[in-house]
């Protein structure tokens, strides 16, 4: 009889190694085949982080790019947004053409900081190929925050490596005022050159100052120059009151303005050279013993409030001796005249024009903003009387002539020596008749024929100075 089952038993027990390395094969094939997906995904994600990476690294070139043209081209053309903005679009396409394509890009640029800056908005996503298996359609070049946007900004708290002077020539003549009126506090001309000043200063002056600063004078100018606090040892001596003859040949009794003063003569007349001995100023004399204009001038200073309250302040009134304004915007920044001004309001040294930073700049700029709206009409005798030849009233002239030229004259002599100095100068004019001899002067004072204006209205007064203002300005990128 034969024994199934231990037939049965003994198929068993010799099939049984054959099962076993037959399912430790297929575990081994199912290992490789997952090993396989991973490593498959592993190179997907790795392609689609290099794609990220590269369209990335384009981006935020292409957004640097962008935004420092649009900021540099509001430095030509002031107030133009629109413009900066075209600018910033046109760099940024030209940037991107070998950047991977996107799903989605709604990056775009827009002026802030009141016309000062220019930064970008928006998102910027890459479609992925291999990323997809894992639900990750989309990655983003830029965090969604704007936290990496960049922004160009104007130079602010010493970025520049470089320190600013700037001395406003601000004309505060009766011609400043409403037709037919000719001493006024407000009006619409005499605002808008307010408005105007107060613009350049809220963009120059940086709130911070450091080691790096940025300073504004204000120069006033009508009939003559009011000094206010500054030594009146600046001044020529003189009795407080003299009896010379006016323009009608009439002698009468004159008195000293005391904080006022008008040219010096002799062979330092166009000149920085310190106010000294025989180089000193001459004095104003008048009817009444006032002087015109009633503001002060302000030295180089830091102090926004003060500057703005100031120009606030300001009443017009007089005749224009614009060459007196033109040579105090000189002694304001010249440290030749430092040891006459407040210790914080010394100007620095011409050196500096020259020497340059790390960023190849300058390390400082000295800058004149002459601004007037009309012909420079008053000039004086060494008397100290306005001579014969100026404008006004027969009764408030002296019967003389000045030793110096008129005030045309004097003003563009004194503009040369300023430049020479390394001085930049930008002349404004105001309602000026085309082609007389104001235009003619400011166009000669300024540095070149980039730095002449010439505005109609309030509008155009502003955006000349802001236009000043931001060419002034270097630029830097922040995030």
């Amino acid at each position: 009889m034969y024994r199934v089952a231990n037939s049965s038993a003994k198929k068993t027990r010799s099939g049984g190694p054959v099962s076993f390395a037959a399912a430790r094969k297929g575990s081994v094939t199912i290992l490789f085949g997952l090993m396989g997906i991973v490593l498959f995904l592993v190179i997907g994600v790795s392609i689609d982080m290099a794609r990220w990476l590269h369209a990335r690294t384009e981006t935020i070139g292409a957004v640097d790019a962008a935004v420092l043209a649009g900021a540099r081209n509001l430095q030509v053309n002031g107030l133009d947004s629109a413009a900066a903005i075209a600018i910033a679009n046109s760099y940024y396409n030209a940037n991107i053409q070998g950047r991977v394509p996107l799903s989605m890009d709604t990056i775009q640029f827009k002026v802030v900081d009141e016309g000062t800056a220019v930064t970008a908005e928006g998102t910027a996503n890459l479609e992925t190929s291999f990323m997809k298996l894992a639900g990750i359609n989309q990655l983003p070049l830029l965090k969604l925050s704007g936290s990496e946007f960049s922004k160009a900004v104007l130079q602010v708290n010493g970025n520049a490596e470089s320190s600013i002077e700037v001395s406003l020539m601000l004309d505060v003549t009766g011609s400043m005022c409403d037709s037919g009126t000719y001493n006024c506090t407000s009006g619409e001309k005499l605002n808008a050159m307010k408005e105007a000043a107060k613009d350049l200063i809220n963009v120059v002056v940086w709130d911070n100052q450091g080691s790096h600063t940025s300073r504004v004078a204000l120069v006033p100018f009508s009939t003559a120059i009011n000094i206010g606090t500054l030594s009146q040892s600046i001044i020529h001596s003189g009795p407080n009151a003299k009896k010379m003859k006016n323009a009608n040949g009439s002698n009468v009794w004159w008195n000293r303005a005391a904080i006022c003063v008008a040219e010096r003569s002799g062979s330092k007349a166009y000149t920085d050279a310190a106010p000294v001995g025989g180089d000193r100023l001459a004095p104003v004399y008048t009817a009444n013993g006032a002087c015109q204009p009633d503001n002060p001038i302000v030295p180089l200073t830091a102090n926004k409030a003060l500057l703005n309250s100031t120009i606030d302040g300001f009443e017009a009134r007089g005749t224009t001796a614009g060459h007196l304004g033109t040579a105090w915007t000189y002694y304001t920044l010249s440290p030749n005249w430092g040891d006459v001004m407040p210790s914080a309001s010394k100007p620095d040294s011409y050196a500096g024009l020259t020497q340059l930073n790390s960023k190849g700049r300058p390390m400082l700029q000295k800058i004149a903003v002459l601004m007037t709206d009309g012909e420079y009409n008053t000039q004086y005798c060494t008397t100290g009387l306005k001579d014969k030849e100026s404008s006004g009233n027969n009764a408030h002239k002296g019967n003389c002539t000045s030793a110096n030229a008129k005030s045309a004259q004097q003003a563009r002599s004194i503009c040369a020596s300023m430049k020479a100095q390394g001085i930049t100068v930008y002349s404004v004019g105001f309602q000026l008749a085309s082609g007389g001899e104001a235009e003619q002067t400011l166009n000669a004072c300024a540095s070149s024929e980039d730095h002449v204006y010439s505005a109609q209205n309030g509008n155009e007064l502003r955006q000349s100075f802001r236009d000043i203002a931001l060419k002034i300005s270097a630029l830097h990128l922040s995030k």
